[in-house]
């Protein structure tokens, strides 16, 4: 099993994403709901941190980062020392048509 840890960065994106749903977005139920897939994702990244694809951005994967979709939004982790999981950053997933 792996230990998930949360870097600070991705933590205040994380925050601000759940206040935009439940404030801007006036959707406290939609914020909540995204928060429980949020801590399920961190519970697979512990139980199989390569269960997710590496990025497709040839600069983030030469760096080891790993992506996984959540809702509408990204989550940028790298898998450190074969024990450890460091989430870096979500993000608003951009569709390009």
């Amino acid at each position: 099993m792996y230990n998930v840890e949360i870097s600070n960065k991705a933590d205040f994106e994380l925050d601000n994403i759940l206040s935009y749903i439940a404030e801007d977005l006036d959707a406290p139920q939609a914020a909540s709901h995204f928060a429980d897939e949020v801590y399920k994702c961190y519970d697979r990244l512990a139980d199989n941190p390569y269960i997710f694809e590496m990025c497709r951005d040839p600069r983030l994967q030469r760096e080891g980062y790993r992506r996984a979709v959540i809702k509408n939004y990204v989550m940028l982790y790298k898998i450190h020392d074969h024990e450890r999981v460091i989430v870096h950053h979500f993000f608003m997933a951009v569709r390009i048509m």
